[in-house]
């Protein structure tokens, strides 16, 4: 009976099944012209067999110590699949990468319990490492590497078809560089004129998904909504937060997206953001977030340790709920109503509660978190490497590109606004044409609206606990 050939731990490397399900590797020819083999485990065990040149006429010579691996041929496959996939390049997420390669192979659930993902992550990520460059120390040497020709799979599409890395901007010297990624697909998106414009943008930045190691101060990330769907355009590395870099960075996305001009723009409240934006896209109006404004006067409430007096004292508890909906007043009423909060509070005899309160703004936006949630997701390490990082950039870009080739037909446009956010804006609506009319007073105003904010109040009160509104 002829042995069966097995696949190594290595490329060019193998193995060979007796028929008595032991697994031996080549030792030496014998003077007779068989050949030696020896078992794979031959540090603990002498087990030793001979055959011919063919792998024919099998004779054990020396008995093995232990009984046989009758799953190593799976697990050794499963293995070498995964890795030559990582060496590769394949971006895909290691856990369906594992999936896709145990369905392709049949590998049955006792074979891969001898090789559970978390013995394969390490290995898999060194695979993927082995055709990429060192890592790189600054911006400016990430760009170098993504401009060379031997380095364009690193920055390539999960397609093929497309690259995610469209440049710099700034300068290295002054410490206000950027790197741009945004494919070319998305920047058709941009640069249309009529179907399909672009008319409202979506800017915020987090530090989560940083790279590591390469001076970088946040990933700023710009995205649009599409019948309710967040469209994720741009990601950009920033070396600095300053009004150079802000304005840079979009003088280079005006010049890849000529036709970009949107004319709404929610951005949070950073000031060299906003006036950099504003400074680039002149006819653009700037606006807030309402939800994410209100669940961060929350989430600060609790960081203060408000959270038991909020829960005791009636007149803490309204105050910090009007404040929630400042913004929805009219753009001249919004210090009159922070007024009429500050006098409540004074006449009530809680100010001491609510001074901190008061002196805290909130920089975030909607659309923009819920962005930065699934490049989080994308990236799936919290302290990735820039190859990492790239590859979440891909995935995300790959999944954009299918979402807006779905969204363009009508007949998949299933998502609507739910109905409780279109009664909170019929609420605020006549809230606003009766305080514009003379008919309520500021202070009615945002005792009626503080209403509409309570849910994400609650969000930021109670934090990663357990559901406890006030």
């Amino acid at each position: 009976m002829a042995l069966i050939e097995g696949q190594g731990m290595r490329p060019r490397t193998r193995f060979w099944r007796g028929p008595d399900l032991h697994d031996y590797h080549d030792n030496r020819v014998l003077s007779g012209g068989r050949i030696s083999l020896r078992c794979v485990n031959h540090k603990q065990c002498p087990g030793h067999c001979s055959v011919f040149r063919d792998r024919t006429e099998f004779r054990e010579t020396t008995c093995h110590n232990h009984d046989p691996n009758v799953h190593r041929l799976q697990v050794r496959s499963l293995r070498y699949a995964l890795m030559e996939r990582c060496r590769r390049g394949d971006q895909t997420r290691f856990k369906k990468m594992y999936a896709e390669e145990r369905v392709r192979l049949k590998i049955s659930a006792q074979a891969a319990s001898r090789i559970p993902l978390v013995k394969l992550r390490t290995a898999m990520r060194r695979a993927r490492l082995e055709n990429r460059p060192r890592l790189p120390r600054s911006l400016k040497d990430l760009d170098k590497i993504l401009r060379q020709g031997q380095y364009k799979a690193l920055s390539c599409s999960l397609d093929g078809k497309d690259s995610v890395y469209a440049g710099r901007a700034g300068s290295a010297r002054q410490k206000n560089m950027s790197l741009i990624f945004v494919s070319k697909r998305m920047l058709r998106e941009m640069n249309r004129r009529k179907t399909g414009k672009v008319k409202e943008l979506f800017c915020d930045a987090t530090s989560c998904p940083t790279p590591r190691g390469l001076k970088v101060s946040q990933v700023w990330n710009i995205s649009t909504v599409r019948s309710h769907h967040v469209i994720p355009l741009v990601r950009v590395l920033m070396r600095k937060r300053t009004k150079e870099a802000y304005l840079a960075a979009l003088e280079k996305i005006k010049s890849l997206a000529p036709r970009l001009n949107p004319q709404k723009i929610m951005t949070d409240y950073e000031s060299a953001e906003q006036w950099a934006l504003g400074r680039a896209f002149l006819n653009a109006e700037l606006h807030g977030c309402l939800f994410h404004y209100s669940k961060a006067i929350g989430a600060k409430a609790r960081k203060l340790g408000m959270y038991k007096v909020i829960k005791k004292n009636y007149h803490v508890r309204s105050l910090v709920r009007w404040l929630t909906c400042l913004p929805s007043l009219p753009v001249a009423s919004i210090k009159k109503g922070l007024r009429e909060i500050a006098r409540r509070a004074v006449k009530k005899g809680v100010a001491e509660h609510m001074v901190k309160l008061l002196q805290y703004w909130v920089r975030t936006t909607n659309a923009s978190e819920s962005d930065n949630r699934m490049l989080q997701d994308a990236v799936s390490v919290k302290r990735p490497n820039v190859w990492d990082f790239i590859g979440g950039v891909i995935e995300m870009e790959d999944a954009t590109y299918c979402n807006l080739k779905v969204l363009r037909n009508p007949v998949n446009r299933l998502r609507r606004r739910p109905l409780s956010a279109l009664a909170n804006d019929r609420t605020i609506q006549a809230l606003t044409e009766d305080l514009d009319a003379g008919n309520i007073s500021v202070r009615k105003f945002i005792k009626v609206a503080s209403y509409t904010t309570l849910r994400s109040l609650n969000r930021g009160l109670n934090g990663k606990k357990r559901k406890r509104n006030i």
